[in-house]
């Protein structure tokens, strides 16, 4: 086995025999624990939304560019309009959720907020304007880091497992998460080696 894989990977290699051979295909992947900054986790959550992830890289290396800078802060979008923020290549509804997103960041305090249960994050993240279950997903995995999310809003997840044969093609929401609890306390892991598997 590679030395280089990290614990977390090692245990899952152990644990799932599928999943054992597509961490060994894709090598290790190393997961960081520096939280990301909050705004720019969520522009780059709300950019991705309902799009392939190459699409969505597009859009966004074409957004830092216009504002001449390597991540998204509020400062670049507080005084736009959300026609000005549609303009530059999102749809209407993602342009109402960057500003919804900066609304709310004004009210929190993020130390605090780090400081929140799972759900009690969850909760206010839901009250956005345009996050929903899977941008709340996104964001404990990297923004928080939370190293044991599991997604079952994200399609290509879905897809990565149905190929597998982890999981019927007709599975039930409560049959991929039953599934992913072999993965527990390392879903985000395995997220990574699904997603790995897709894109390549």
């Amino acid at each position: 086995m590679n030395t280089d894989f990290t614990s977390e990977e090692k245990i899952l290699i152990k644990r799932d025999k599928v999943l054992s051979n597509v961490i060994k295909t894709n090598g290790p992947i190393k997961f960081s624990n520096n939280r990301k900054d909050p705004f720019d986790t969520f522009v780059d959550i709300i950019i991705s939304q309902f799009i392939s992830t190459l699409a969505a890289k597009s859009i966004k290396e074409k957004m830092l560019e216009n504002f001449n800078e390597k991540k998204f802060k509020v400062e670049n979008f507080e005084k736009l309009s959300v026609i000005q923020i549609k303009n530059l290549g999102l749809s209407l509804n993602k342009a109402k959720s960057i500003k919804a997103v900066i609304s709310w960041l004004e009210m929190q305090s993020m130390k605090n907020f780090f400081n929140l249960t799972q759900v009690e994050r969850e909760k206010s993240l839901l009250k956005i304007f345009g996050i929903g279950p899977w941008s709340v997903d996104m964001f404990e995995m990297f923004c928080i880091r939370n190293k044991n999310i599991f997604s079952y809003g994200d399609a290509a997840l879905r897809q990565a497992m149905i190929q597998l044969k982890m999981v019927d093609k007709d599975a039930t929401q409560k049959q991929f998460e039953n599934y992913a609890e072999k993965w527990a306390p390392y879903k985000t892991h395995a997220c990574l080696h699904l997603w790995e598997m897709i894109e390549s």
